[in-house]
């Protein structure tokens, strides 16, 4: 190059040209990365400054992260709050319920003195049967309008407690209940060596409303039956109205016509639960009898269990059995509706609802009489009921399709293979319980204690509630501590402080229900809870509005620190657009000029 001779003109040309590209290299530079400050070498002032500012809103950004997952925290123990107060909620509403259905106890007996006293008050309510009473000799009990007897387990636990009656004189009845009597959740043993007729363990009156719920009633007769007497005693003899409930157990070995239920007289029974009923002696032994235009209902999904050596249960003068939808009946005797006699006006009926289920070991399973009267024993099956029979080499799953009636025109003794559109559908046989086995159960809670046991399920269920309110392994509902920084080097921070929130830090201690007192409590201690509750939502609320305007704060100035260091470093593209524009005219013109620079030289060549 040194050797090339270049006018002025075209040299001061040449050096505008290179001038104008490293221009346009630059100006191209800052449309492609957007920066005006790429590096130090650009402007160490501005690139460092930016870089600080950048640095920082990365630190905030991180924090901000940091942030969102501690809200999501304190979000989570707030929503296991909500959640939490309506499970105690939900509690105090079973904790009520049991309160309005527990009557007030009025005594807590252990002897004969205290129980005398109790009933002879004649105060409503509970009288507790605390110990195992043995009563003097023929004494009895009447029972004042609603009084009731129960026992120690009818609060909670297992113990057993019994009221033990012995009778050496005829025609006594060791209970005669009252209107509204409750007896629950104890044994009533009947000893005596006289002649009772029509006499019970619990006696109830007509136009009474009994429950029994939960018992063991045993009626003991030692007397010396010389074969022509005639009389009759029975486990619970029920002239009223009457409801079991949970599983009853009733076992009477009386030497002559000895029932284990005797219901009579326009009397009602309603059986909700399991009620087993064993009776032995001589032959005239019943397990349930149900006479003078009288009803027995078995409700539905209820059993009954009879272990009885003539019959299960008997129907006389216009009675009526009738067992509702996924019932069953087990008895290794017959079912039988009593002779009606040319004179009787009296229909005895036996209604089995689908889905009843008879399971049998008897000879035959119904026995019905011939009728002498215009009026006929009526068998009615509705569609879907099934009879398993056993006895000796016959055995099998019997059930019907349609609706099947039977009246009694003629004797029948009724076995599955009897009864027309009964269609057999296996050969087995599902069996019937050993009935000693079943009176050795544990017995069913009372209602209180089954809600007390949903009251307990509720606040299981609370703590499960609570120890799953964690995130990401912190729960501030168990004690836990959460730690969140605002800024970059830790200076400013909040501690969220978490509580204990569990049923047993609330204070939820109460939790055997052995009188209205323990209920109440049980009530005060949720009201209290719930407060509590309130109490800690109301804190959580606090933390979260306090990092709710952090986060917000912290968003905004990454956003201040982002766009500071934008304005150090980036280009304005309309600006480096123009510039562009300018050099590439420039460019040109320096290219024409240069052009017209060389002219002068190249004239020379027209010399030669």
């Amino acid at each position: 190059m040194s050797q090339i001779s270049l006018t002025a003109p075209m040299r001061s040309n040449l050096l505008a040209l290179q001038n104008i590209a490293r221009q346009q290299d630059i100006v191209q530079n800052r449309l492609a990365t957007g920066l005006k400050v790429s590096s130090a070498i650009d402007n160490p002032s501005a690139y460092y400054t930016a870089a600080s500012l950048s640095n920082r809103a990365a630190d905030l950004t991180a924090l901000l992260d940091a942030m969102s997952q501690g809200i999501q925290t304190i979000k989570s123990a707030s929503e296991a709050i909500d959640a939490g107060i309506k499970f105690l909620e939900q509690a105090k509403a079973v904790a009520s319920q049991a309160l309005e259905s527990t009557a007030p106890v009025i005594a807590r007996v252990s002897n004969e003195e205290e129980l005398l006293a109790a009933v002879a008050s004649g105060r409503r309510g509970l009288i507790v049967i605390d110990g195992d009473i043995t009563l003097s000799e023929n004494q009895t009990l009447t029972l004042n309008d609603g009084q009731s007897l129960v026992g120690k387990s009818y609060f909670g636990g297992t113990e057993n407690t019994s009221l033990n009656f012995n009778f050496n004189e005829q025609n006594r009845d060791a209970i005669t209940a009252a209107n509204n009597s409750l007896f629950s959740n104890f044994t009533i043993n009947y000893y005596t060596e006289a002649r009772q007729n029509l006499t019970s363990a619990i006696k109830i009156h007509e136009n009474q409303n009994v429950t029994i719920q939960n018992m063991n009633i045993n009626f003991y007769d030692d007397y010396n039956y010389n074969g022509n007497e005639y009389f009759e005693n029975a486990a619970i003899l029920n002239y009223g109205s009457l409801t079991l409930k949970g599983t009853n157990n009733l076992s009477n070995s009386g030497t002559y016509r000895n029932y284990g239920l005797y219901i009579t007289q326009n009397a009602s029974t309603n059986i909700n639960g399991i009620l087993n009923i064993k009776t032995q002696g001589h032959n005239f032994a019943f397990g349930m009898v149900i006479s003078i235009s009288s009803i027995c209902v078995l409700e539905e999904r209820s059993s009954c269990n009879f272990n009885n050596p003539v019959f299960a249960f008997a129907l006389s003068r216009g009675s009526q059995f009738i067992s509702k939808s996924q019932t069953t009946i087990n008895t290794n005797a017959q079912i039988y509706c009593g002779e009606l006699p040319a004179d009787s006006n009296y229909q005895n009926r036996i209604q089995l609802s689908s889905n009843t289920t008879i399971n049998s070991t008897a000879s035959v399973i119904f026995n019905l009489p011939k009728s002498y009267s215009s009026v006929c024993n009526i068998l009615e099956f509705a569609a879907d009921v099934y009879i398993s029979w056993k006895y000796n080499d016959k055995q099998g799953l019997w059930k019907n399709d349609k609706e099947i009636i039977i009246d009694t025109v003629s004797n029948k003794r009724i076995t599955p293979e009897d009864i027309y559109g009964m269609n057999k559908i296996s050969d087995i046989f599902n069996g019937i319980p050993d009935i000693d086995a079943e009176m050795k159960k544990k017995k069913d809670n009372n209602k209180n204690n089954n809600l007390k046991d949903i009251y307990i399920f509720a606040l299981s269920q609370y703590d499960y509630l609570i120890s799953d309110a964690s995130y990401k392994g912190i729960n501030l509902l168990d004690g836990q501590k959460l730690k969140i920084n605002f800024n970059e080097d830790r200076s400013s921070q909040i501690d969220v402080m978490g509580v204990k929130a569990d049923s047993d830090s609330l204070g939820l201690k109460t939790k055997e229900w052995n009188s209205q007192e323990d209920i109440e409590k049980s009530i005060s201690e949720l009201e209290s809870a719930i407060n509590s509750l309130r109490s800690f939502a109301s804190a959580f609320g606090n933390y979260y509005s306090i990092v709710i305007t952090r986060q917000d704060f912290t968003e905004n100035l990454i956003n201040v620190l982002e766009e500071g260091a934008d304005k150090l470093t980036l280009a304005d593209m309309n600006e480096e657009s123009a510039n562009m524009l300018a050099l590439q005219t420039s460019q040109q013109l320096a290219i024409n000029s240069l052009s017209l620079a060389s002219q002068a030289a190249q004239s020379v060549l027209k010399l030669f």
